[in-house]
């Protein structure tokens, strides 16, 4: 398509060379050698594909964050992008790189003139541009560069204030499509950043004095209606044909789902399903999906336990217990069942919840049978086939033996016994011919159901990460240099690697022992406050007694660790060392789920945890900087592995209780 060569662009650019020292003025006879211009200033040399005659598969969650609008107003990203197809840049209005934010001004200029072009487009799309610099893009700032109301010498040194959109007269209809914000600091800045693999670096002076300007990778972000990424462009893709042109393939991705055909669109969240931020608001919206919308499609399971992903290494599978299909596929019906309670409204994966990170991102603690707690976090199921010892207290070496324990604990799916737990899949009609066919000929006994539980639960692999492409696979970019920092800081001052191995040829970041940090000798020796501030709704708070919340509640369950399976007081407080592999997707974090955020839990582990008579000798204080506990936590963001969606949405072609085979 073509595009109008509008004002705003010409001044944009102008503004831009004047800022990297070619100024009229100083041209004179000198050759200007101005740098290459990346594609989205001009039309692209080739013709984009059909929209809709490719896909775009989900590249991951984007994540929630509490920002400032331009209005000086709290609001979150998910509600900003508001079930529109939503294209997010990270910018500063002090930018002088001319293939950087000025780059985006100008492709976001040409979608927003063919957005008022196509009506129906606009409908359905808008552009977010969000700023990481709040010293100097206040929202003030960015109202009057999103109503076109500020020029250059009014906001001297900001190389982006013409962008005035080239606004019509409706200025109402162009501030629902290009949203500006901004946070009120630094620090409220930096897990956005994180959550978005955007790193920045302040330039410096040749005496070493920040600037107020920054070093950093330009990444746009295609987020579609159900908040899941879609598309991450750079530099040499960011152009407005493409953009548009895979906005359009999504809308015809759609218009084209159907529950009644096998193209049924995949939805597929890996973050929570109702993430909670802004809860402490009155405008607080739900992002939850119903069941009838989640539509899956089944993956072959088996090849990963077959040809595990990068990363890796062979997945134990049990001489006794060879993996088959059938087994699996049982395995997954049983999983997903709510029938295997006592009243037929538990399952496993209401804990193990596959959209978020096969744990609970909603709860610190499990609720099972009648809202009864569990005193302890839900561990993810990823990897779980790696584990030496099951449970976080180790109580369980295998798989096959591990799924009784949550079928009988009275707290969990309250089965009165193994007896009762046969009998009851027994009299259920749909299970009889998948057992017959996954063990010959068997029905339903204490071997057949852990054996198809375990055999679809060992299938929750996930590896070929971006820090597996770079470690292991040797891709030099696919890091940031933050995260490369972090895995130095990891293996190094951080003294991670000590618990959270890596080998040779693969990495499963756990030792598989377990260690007194000294979270749980905390939680058992504090003396609790005698109030407690509670959000009982959006908005809402109260102060509640703490004898009031004993009368209608239950006193804590007592935690003494690996104590309780051996009895041996050295084992006090000690908890199995979790894989890292995928640990942005599981918070919260700890066996008790106390600890809602990587950057805590890193500056946890700075402070060497709590003193006391068992704690492990590996906790100690690291001294890390707060550029350092970034670094860190920016490596553990790698660690997500790229077939999570994958496995996400082969679980939502599970039944949940009903008698569909």
């Amino acid at each position: 398509m073509k595009y109008p060569v509008v004002i705003t662009s010409i001044v944009f650019f102008s503004l831009a060379l004047n800022s990297l020292g070619y100024a009229d003025e100083q041209a004179g006879d000198k050759k200007l050698q101005v740098e290459l211009l990346a594609p989205g200033y001009g039309e692209l040399n080739f013709e984009v594909p059909k929209a809709g005659s490719y896909k775009l598969p989900a590249l991951g969650y984007a994540k929630d964050a509490k920002v400032l609008n331009t209005d000086n107003e709290y609001v979150t990203f998910h509600n900003t992008f508001d079930k529109k197809y939503t294209v997010l840049s990270f910018m500063y209005t002090q930018c002088d790189d001319v293939n950087g934010c000025p780059l985006t001004n100008v492709v976001f200029n040409r979608i927003r003139s063919e957005m008022e072009k196509t009506p129906e487009l606009a409908k359905k799309m808008q552009l977010v541009s969000m700023s990481f610099d709040p010293k100097n893009d206040t929202p003030a700032v960015l109202k009057k560069i999103s109503m076109g109301g500020m020029d250059h010498s009014q906001h001297e040194g900001h190389d982006m204030s013409n962008m005035d959109h080239d606004m019509s007269s409706d200025s109402n209809n162009q501030a629902m499509q290009w949203h500006y914000l901004t946070t009120n600091s630094q620090q409220s800045l930096m897990p956005i950043l994180n959550d978005y693999n955007q790193a920045i670096q302040n330039k410096t002076d040749e005496n070493g004095e920040e600037l107020s300007t920054f070093s950093h990778i330009l990444r746009v972000y295609l987020v579609d209606t159900e908040n899941n990424l879609r598309n991450i462009y750079s530099t040499a893709f960011l152009h407005p044909d493409i953009i548009i042109n895979d906005i359009k393939t999504l809308i015809l991705e759609d218009k084209m789902s159907s529950v009644d055909t096998l193209q049924a669109k995949t939805i597929v969240r890996m973050g929570p399903g109702d993430s909670k931020k802004g809860y402490d608001t009155l405008n607080y919206k739900t992002d939850s999906l119903a069941l009838t919308e989640r539509k899956g499609q089944q993956t072959d399971l088996k090849k990963l336990i077959i040809s595990p992903p990068l990363g890796l290494p062979k997945v134990p599978v049990p001489a006794d217990n060879p993996v088959t299909e059938s087994k699996i596929q049982l395995g997954k019906k049983l999983f997903y069942d709510r029938r295997l309670s006592l009243n037929n409204t538990v399952s496993c994966a209401m804990c193990h919840i596959a959209e978020q990170g096969f744990t609970n991102n909603e709860l610190q603690k499990s609720i099972g049978f009648e809202g009864r707690s569990v005193k302890r976090n839900a561990p993810t199921m990823y990897n779980v086939a790696y584990y030496e010892q099951l449970f976080h207290d180790g109580r369980e070496s295998t798989l096959e033996n591990q799924v009784w324990q949550p079928l009988l604990a009275h707290n969990e799916m309250a089965l009165p016994s193994i007896g009762q737990v046969i009998a009851k899949i027994k009299s259920l009609e749909d299970y009889n011919a998948m057992f017959e066919q996954a063990f010959d000929g068997q029905q339903a006994d204490v071997k057949t159901i852990g054996e198809s539980i375990a055999s679809y639960e060992r299938t929750l692999v996930s590896a070929n990460s971006p820090f597996d492409k770079w470690y292991f696979g040797k891709e030099t970019d696919a890091i940031s240099e933050s995260a490369q920092r972090g895995f130095k800081l990891f293996g190094g001052k951080g003294q991670c690697i000590a618990c959270h191995t890596i080998k040779e040829d693969h990495a499963l970041f756990t030792d598989n022992q377990l260690h007194n940090t000294g979270l749980g000798w905390n939680v058992a020796m504090r003396k609790e406050p005698e109030k407690e501030r509670m959000l009982i709704a959006p908005g809402i708070y109260m102060d509640i007694k703490k004898s009031t919340k004993d009368e209608v509640g239950h006193k804590a369950l007592a935690d003494l660790g690996r104590y309780e399976i051996t009895q041996n007081p050295d084992d006090r407080w000690r908890y199995r060392t979790p894989i890292l592999r995928n640990v942005a997707l599981t918070a919260p974090y700890m066996h008790d789920g106390s600890i809602a955020s990587l950057e805590a839990v890193v500056e946890f582990y700075n402070q060497g945890g709590f003193k006391n008579k068992n704690q492990s000798p590996l906790i100690n204080k690291l001294n890390l900087t707060t550029d350092e506990v970034q670094d860190i936590v920016s490596f553990l963001k790698t660690l997500t592995g790229d077939n999570v969606s994958e496995l996400v949405s082969d679980a939502y072609t599970a039944p949940v209780g009903d008698t569909r085979h």
